[in-house]
């Protein structure tokens, strides 16, 4: 078994933990906010994509609604498409009906993507592209649809996705090529998807480097399956011709970073085709995908990243597993092209106080003493002095320990294994283990050790 197929024993067990990914973006309180095929389409709504958040006059495109068998197409067509004769990249997106309009979203929460892009393309920074939203079935059947791995709780069985990916490949792409002036190959073709859908996105075009040259997995659901995709990922032997954007938010509580540690495994180059970044405001919502989607529409159709012109540092506790679990600094870089993503392997870091704590190379922090840590993040040329706020890290561990079974007495705190174990279908092994690696942080000491509880001390002195 390859080390993340071992992981999943320790880890996947007890992925409800999630709850226990503290983000450091918490407020002053400590809580977190290819042939062409001829198609005869069957369109239903047309609207405009009038509204831009910047205020600035741009050209618009325009969104309607295609049918084919029976499963909504939602079409962006950039501005100028009906006056020229020009052909178009093609940006494939799943959960369509969430893609443009709130009408027809399922949770009143939109992309925007019409607007963004509108908004690329006036600022010179994106060529101009037509957008692709696939509808997803209702209920069950979206889950049966998009994750390719057997997983009852969804429930999917794993089959189904490969004949959503054929009906994609086979249906809606000739149909798309057929119908629309595309440029109907792999190198203008990018597919992207958020949640399940990131899941989805992310299978499909890694497995499929002859249709896609891009992809965008956005807050992909990396727990489905017990993390097989983990797994499944760690086991390919060739790295296929793709870029890849991947993204979270901290409040979602889901792991994606030792996804890009397996992706780099593989020989992607960070940087060039291979892209992340940690929200530092991040939900599981529409509303901050919108936010973000800018930067993979840029990594397939904008200009490549050459140099950072602003850096935004700030800081997480995450609680996930034996090799997921740590403080950790997350320095984001604005790049000249207008993308953002983390540099956390990338970025240099000097401690002004070194008796305070340590920074690695990745940025992971470890407390000396209790007393915030003051650390110099520099990364192409700019430099951020950031200060790490040991005090409320330890008020936010402290508020998240609650959701725990335990017994508090001051700065001490009792965790009960057995009680806790259930409640999150874990292993007492699993809470204790992952209760000592933590302790290096140095946010408490361990005092004692038993087999029905574990006791820390919160180190506040």
């Amino acid at each position: 078994m390859n080390q993340y197929g071992s992981q999943r024993s320790c880890l996947w067990g007890f992925i409800v933990i999630c709850m226990l990914a503290l983000v450091g973006c918490q407020d002053k309180e400590d809580s977190i906010t290819t042939s062409p095929t001829s198609f005869e389409p069957k369109t239903s709504v047309t609207v405009q994509a009038t509204e831009n958040p910047t205020g600035k006059i741009v050209g618009q495109g325009s969104v309607h609604i295609d049918e084919l068998e029976k499963r909504r197409i939602f079409v962006y067509l950039p501005p100028g498409y009906e006056t020229d004769n020009e052909r178009y990249p093609v940006v494939y997106m799943n959960d369509g009906r969430n893609v443009f309009e709130t009408n027809t979203s399922s949770f009143q929460k939109e992309w925007k993507v019409e607007r963004v892009i509108d908004q690329l393309i006036t600022d010179g920074r994106m060529e101009k592209v037509i957008v692709i939203g696939v509808d997803a079935s209702d209920g069950a059947k979206r889950g049966e649809e998009y994750v390719p791995f057997l997983d009852e709780s969804i429930p999917s069985d794993g089959k189904s996705a490969e004949e959503f990916t054929r009906y994609f490949i086979e249906t809606v792409i000739p149909y798309v090529d057929g119908t629309y002036r595309t440029i109907p190959d792999r190198d203008n073709r990018m597919i992207m998807g958020s949640s399940f859908g990131g899941v989805q996105a992310l299978w499909m075009g890694y497995h499929h480097p002859e249709t896609f040259s891009s992809i965008g997995a956005v807050s992909a659901s990396t727990w489905v399956a017990k993390g097989r995709l983990f797994e499944e990922l760690a086991k390919e032997k060739e790295k296929p011709n793709v870029k890849i954007w991947l993204d979270m938010g901290y409040a979602e509580g889901m792991l994606i970073e030792p996804l890009v540690d397996i992706l780099k495994s593989k020989g992607f180059e960070y940087g060039q085709d291979l892209f992340f970044q940690m929200d530092i405001l991040g939900n599981h919502d529409e509303n901050s995908w919108s936010r973000r989607v800018h930067s993979p529409l840029l990594m397939f159709a904008g200009k490549a990243p050459e140099q950072a012109i602003d850096l935004v540092v700030d800081d997480s506790l995450m609680i996930f597993g034996s090799d997921s679990s740590y403080i950790r600094l997350n320095p984001v870089a604005s790049m000249n092209n207008g993308m953002d993503y983390s540099v956390s392997d990338l970025a240099e870091y000097k401690v002004l106080n070194p008796k305070v704590g340590q920074v690695d190379t990745a940025g992971i922090v470890i407390f000396l003493k209790p007393e915030p840590l003051d650390v110099e993040v520099t990364y192409q040329g700019i430099t951020v002095e950031y200060k790490v706020d040991y005090d409320r890290l330890v008020r936010i561990l402290k508020n998240k320990l609650k959701s725990l079974v335990i017994e508090e007495k001051d700065s001490s705190i009792k965790i009960l294994l057995k009680p806790t174990a259930e409640s999150l279908k874990a292993t007492t092994k699993d809470i204790t283990d992952i209760a000592i690696l933590l302790e290096s942080t140095g946010l408490y000491t361990i005092e004692e050790v038993r087999e029905d509880y574990i006791l820390l001390a919160l180190n506040t002195k």
